[in-house]
């Protein structure tokens, strides 16, 4: 081949070659034109999220009890810290040791410690977490004077419970929930509620978080905001609940003192407006400090005024005169022969604690008639006892704004033995929560109107904005008021000298409520305890005008000083301390003529040896 050929086929192909790179960076230009401009804007560009400050948590008169403590974290970027000289071969710069001796005296370590942190070329080194802003504030003055700028202070934030495990069951806690999910596994979890109302409300306390740019240079360093691209945090809404402190206070006091002379493996406080539905104070023992949730096992951090069932006992007879009556089948006044104690069915035998022989139904209730009460409520018959029952909120959910919420046992009438309608009636083969029980006992008090229990009372912005309002909510009606008045009358002799609770008297009050005692079914054996019970009062003051109901629940507690395990004679006297001092603290005035009184019937009763 000539000169000039391979001239000329050398030129084609240069021609060639130039034309399939023009074509390329025709294609890169107008077809991956925002592909690379991406790619560009990463390389100097970078993205930093601002955390959002958690919604506190707030009782009725707005002390806190829970919120974000403001904390810093300390980074280090070692290409700020230090910096060769290829020129010189030799360090440029080097504040290693000056930011390790600076940060080393108020983070109380040696700088050998904080050196030994430091990875070369990192550009983002966790140092310290959550300390102080005062102490960030004195350390970056410290780094600044020095001229030293490979260190910056993040925000943080930690989750605080100031009065440790106060309200704990309804509070609950914040804390990382880790996860292991296949389809993402680069989500290992996050921050959020746990438990109580940190959880049911988490998403209005979460807040979301905000984020910034800022430009780097090619060594990575920042340099500049990028302007108009970033979103300031919108910070977590306050959860402000119904809870009274001082009520609170005076219940975690009380049940403490009780928990520790009684040993009990369990109790429960809750006391509730009966007018409202507003809970005022909720404790169990035992609790748990949410400050250091890991501390505690399941069974302390276990809300058992929402959560446990247990069979309300004689409590539930109240739900049975009153169905009876409110159908006119009864008159409070009218007397029902009680089959001298004992009464024996097709397949079984209930018993009374005393061979009575004709009651009243008001007595009925103020003597604990067992057998009284399934007289009662089988002359309703079977499927309209069992509609009032769940009228009452027997079987189902509350709708309470705490999680994990039991909608305890009332089985529907297809699963009903031939025994059922021997033993519901007062209380077993029926299982319930303490807030049934006193949100049942609430509709008596108030007049006949279930009431929807609320924990939450408003949630507002940060900014003091009202978000949300949680106002009183009548679920229904289920006695009519005349009713509700007459079996508040028979309750009220409950606590008289024929009933079973002396010992819930408050002086200067009339008080109404009803005992429970129940024997623990014990899965082992299949059988129930003769040994191990369940006690409970529930009642309200001053009967009549109520001001607020108190449901008192002991499992399996000691017998103190030769008094019997019953729920006149634990659960009783627990409920009389409590409604006293809340009365108080409510300021209820006591009627000077019922203190009186009050001071003879206990002269009396000492003399007859039942104090």
């Amino acid at each position: 081949m000539s000169l000039a050929s391979r001239a000329c086929l050398a030129t084609y192909g240069l021609a060639a070659l130039l034309t399939g790179l023009s074509a390329r960076l025709y294609h890169i230009a107008i077809h991956e034109h925002d592909h690379y401009a991406e790619l560009a804007r990463d390389t100097y560009k970078h993205r930093v999220e601002i955390p959002a400050r958690r919604g506190s948590i707030l009782a009725a008169n707005g002390t806190v009890l829970a919120r974000n403590e403001p904390l810093k974290n300390i980074i280090a970027d070692d290409s700020l810290l230090f910096e060769w000289d290829n020129k010189a071969k030799k360090p440029k710069r080097n504040d290693r040791a000056k930011a390790a001796k600076i940060l080393a005296t108020g983070l109380k370590k040696t700088p050998g410690e904080i050196l030994a942190l430091i990875k070369p070329g990192d550009r983002y080194i966790v140092l310290e977490k959550k300390i102080s802003e005062d102490l960030a504030s004195a350390l970056f003055s410290q780094l600044d004077a020095a001229k030293i700028k490979g260190i910056r202070f993040e925000q943080d934030f930690e989750r605080i419970y100031p009065a440790g495990n106060f309200l704990s069951h309804v509070i609950g806690f914040h804390g990382w929930e880790t996860r292991n999910d296949p389809a993402n596994p680069k989500d290992k979890g996050s921050f959020k509620g746990i438990e109580g109302i940190e959880y049911s409300m988490d998403n209005w306390l979460a807040g979301q978080p905000g984020w910034r740019y800022f430009e780097k240079d090619g060594r990575g360093r920042e340099i500049a905001a990028v302007t108009g691209e970033g979103r300031l945090p919108r910070h977590g809404a306050d959860v402000q609940l119904t809870i009274d402190p001082g009520v609170q206070q005076i219940v975690e006091s009380e049940i403490e003192e009780a928990f520790r002379r009684l040993k009990p493996k369990k109790a429960t406080v809750i006391v509730m407006d009966p007018n409202t539905g507003a809970i005022l104070a909720l404790t169990n023992r035992p609790t748990f400090d949410p400050n250091h949730p890991g501390s505690s096992d399941a069974a302390s951090r276990f809300n058992h005024a929402i959560a446990s069932i247990y069979e309300p006992g004689s409590t539930f007879k109240m739900v049975s005169a009153a169905g009876s009556l409110n159908r006119g089948l009864a008159g409070l006044h009218e007397k029902i022969f009680c089959r001298n104690g004992t009464w024996v069915y097709p397949g079984g035998k209930i018993t009374d604690h005393h061979p009575y022989g004709e009651l009243t139904v008001e007595d009925i209730i103020a003597k604990s008639s067992n057998i009284g009460a399934v007289i009662l409520a089988k002359r309703m018959g079977e499927r309209p006892f069992y509609e009032f029952a769940r009228s009452f909120g027997f079987g189902s959910r509350t709708s309470i704004l705490l999680p994990g919420e039991s909608a305890g046992i009332l089985h529907p009438l297809k699963n009903w033995g031939p025994g059922t309608m021997y033993h519901v009636p007062f209380g077993h083969e029926v299982a319930a929560t303490p807030l049934q029980v006193i949100s049942a006992t609430c509709a008596i008090a108030n007049g006949g109107k279930l009431m929807l229990p609320q924990i939450v009372q408003s949630i507002r912005a940060a900014d003091g904005a009202m978000l949300a309002e949680y106002p009183p909510q009548e679920v229904r009606r289920v006695i009519r008021p005349e009713i509700a008045r007459q079996i508040s009358t028979a309750l009220e002799k409950v606590t008289s000298r024929i009933g079973t609770a002396i010992h819930a008297r408050v002086p200067g009050f009339r008080v109404a409520g009803k005992t429970g005692t129940t024997q623990i079914f014990d899965k082992e054996t299949g059988r129930y305890s003769k040994e191990d019970h369940t006690v409970s009062f529930v009642g309200f003051l001053p009967a009549g005008n109520p001001r607020f109901c108190c449901l008192v629940m002991i499992e399996d507690s000691a017998v103190i000083n030769g008094r019997m395990d019953t729920g006149g004679q634990v659960a009783a006297p627990l409920f009389s301390k409590i409604a006293q001092r809340t009365a108080r603290q409510l300021g209820l005035e006591p009627d000077p003529v019922l203190l009186i009184e009050e001071t003879e019937f206990r002269k009396a009763l000492a003399r007859e040896g039942r104090l």
